[in-house]
């Protein structure tokens, strides 16, 4: 969340959104978004940990091989891992379709 926090004013501001809107929409995920903590993703940590390039990311990337779930990310360090890997854009067309 605090580096969504970090990043949503910038792609906001691409998407021609106020910093406003983006806060309120952020703040509104935390109602439907379950916030899993580091000690639950323990075992698939070191698998994470081989596969990503950005050795921070790992807790995201420990989580969707634990749900076996695809990501939705604008970070090209997840790309090429070997998870599926969604961008806003193509979520918005999944959706639009």
């Amino acid at each position: 969340m605090a580096e969504a926090a970090a990043y949503v004013t910038d792609l906001g501001r691409k998407r021609g959104l106020s910093a406003e809107v983006c806060a309120v929409a952020l703040l509104s995920l935390l109602l439907i978004v379950q916030v899993v903590e580091n000690s639950v993703l323990g075992s698939a940590k070191e698998e994470a940990l081989a596969r990503i390039r950005d050795k921070d990311d790992w807790p995201a990337l420990a989580l969707a091989l634990q749900l076996e779930c695809a990501i939705w990310t604008e970070d090209q360090n997840f790309f090429g891992i070997g998870i599926a890997t969604w961008t806003t854009n193509t979520v918005e067309r999944y959706l639009e379709s």
